[in-house]
């Protein structure tokens, strides 16, 4: 199994205080982001990693490849040259040689997580799953989900009634080898379609309304947060303190 760290953006909400590093170097508890997504990763059975460089690619690349994990040393980079014109399916996209036909689990490069997360998601029903945080409360920012009485996933975007949501899916979600193909192939359709500007969960979400077997993955209770902005930063480095 291998793993997608999804690093081009710009992070451009973020610049006020990383000082214009890519987003996922920046420190949290006095250490990078990457480093500590790494780390988790290393805890689990993946045993290859691929990151999607973009924005201060050269910068990003060097640095990975100068921690001390053997994930990092060993790791395959995909350079994305649309991170500034395309959503950020096209990343995951631009990964597809590198990932061939494994299994993969993806990861948003500005996730915070414990070491709970990925086990959780690792052991959760296939052949597509989704980390999911089971919560009210949620706005118009927030992906999130609905799901049948069973638990399979009918609906995921950020347009949704919160009311009907049962949760917000967290940017990681784990691709089954049997299904890899099909994922890549409605990825690259989002092109054929003129949807250039769209995340990674659209192709998901018209897999799913096509029939797809989505499950989640239900991480409630576990410590995470996206870090999108200085007041994302803040809410991470209390988490840290807690720990």
């Amino acid at each position: 199994m291998k793993a997608i760290i999804l690093a081009a953006g710009m992070g451009t909400r973020l610049q006020s205080v990383s000082g214009g590093i890519p987003k996922c170097m920046v420190k949290v508890g006095g250490i990078p982001l990457i480093d500590r997504m790494i780390a988790r990763i290393g805890e689990t059975e993946i045993s290859e990693l691929i990151v999607v460089t973009g924005y201060r690619a050269d910068e990003l690349k060097s640095y990975v490849s100068s921690i001390d994990h053997p994930l990092a040393k060993n790791a395959v980079f995909v350079y994305n040259d649309r991170y500034s014109d395309m959503g950020n399916f096209y990343s995951l996209l631009v990964a597809e040689e590198a990932v061939g036909d494994s299994s993969f689990v993806k990861f948003d490069g500005d996730v915070l997580m414990d070491e709970k997360v990925l086990p959780t998601l690792l052991a959760a029903p296939g052949p597509a799953t989704l980390a999911v945080d089971c919560r009210d409360g949620m706005g118009d920012e927030e992906m999130k989900v609905r799901v049948d009485a069973a638990g399979v996933i009918l609906e995921l975007n950020k347009r949704m009634d919160p009311a009907v949501s049962i949760g917000e899916f967290i940017g990681i979600d784990r691709v089954d080898a049997e299904f890899t193909a099909t994922v890549f192939a409605r990825l690259r359709s989002l092109i054929e379609r003129g949807e250039i500007d769209e995340y990674y969960e659209r192709a998901y979400e018209l897999l799913i309304q096509e029939g797809s077997h989505y499950e989640i993955a239900d991480i409630t209770g576990c410590q995470w947060t996206e870090i999108d902005d200085a007041a994302d930063l803040e809410v991470a480095e209390a988490m840290i303190a807690a720990e």
